[in-house]
């Protein structure tokens, strides 16, 4: 258990970001500091990945499992109350100025999964894994009023999904 501690510890204080070391901005724009501004900013690799919603990786421990939700995966009895969970998130744009100088159409994926790591006895299985990919239409902006300043406004559609089949099939579909 301690190890599985020390590994976690240990991962958690490494940079979970996916920018490229060594490439170079060519354009800055207008607007700084805003997950827009990151993505129209271009690089010499084309592939670059950016930083979308939270990257994180945190040990975990709950007093009440909800088993009833996991009644059906044959490792559901031998479910452990420590967990790994994990999220991950990137984006990439698709087409930079498609509405103008600080337009970006992107796309992005987000995963976060439940692991039960410590649950060797059941091949460390995933209690729960969601899948979220997004197509989106961004604008920078830096309008400021009242002391508050808005840097994104972001259009798009957002599919969630457990991945898993019937019965316990959940996602959903949403524009925003």
């Amino acid at each position: 258990m301690r190890t599985y501690q020390a590994v976690l510890m240990a991962a958690a204080a490494l940079p979970l970001s996916a920018f490229a070391q060594d490439a170079t901005t060519q354009e800055v724009p207008a607007v700084r500091g805003s997950i827009i501004a990151n993505l129209l900013e271009e690089h010499d690799n084309p592939f670059t990945l950016y930083p979308y919603d939270s990257n994180y990786l945190i040990y975990t421990v709950t007093s009440d499992l909800n088993k009833e939700a996991i009644k059906t995966y044959d490792w559901a009895d031998d479910s452990q109350k420590d967990e790994v969970k994990f999220q991950l998130s990137l984006a990439f744009p698709l087409w930079r100025g498609i509405l103008g100088q600080n337009s970006i159409l992107g796309a992005s994926y987000t995963q976060k999964s439940w692991w039960q790591l410590s649950n060797s006895d059941e091949s460390s299985p995933f209690r729960e894994t969601n899948y979220e990919p997004q197509l989106f239409l961004g604008f920078a902006t830096d309008y400021s009023l009242a002391g508050w300043t808005l840097r994104d406004v972001e259009f798009g559609y957002n599919h969630q999904s457990n991945g898993r089949s019937d019965p316990t099939s959940r996602s959903w579909n949403r524009i925003y």
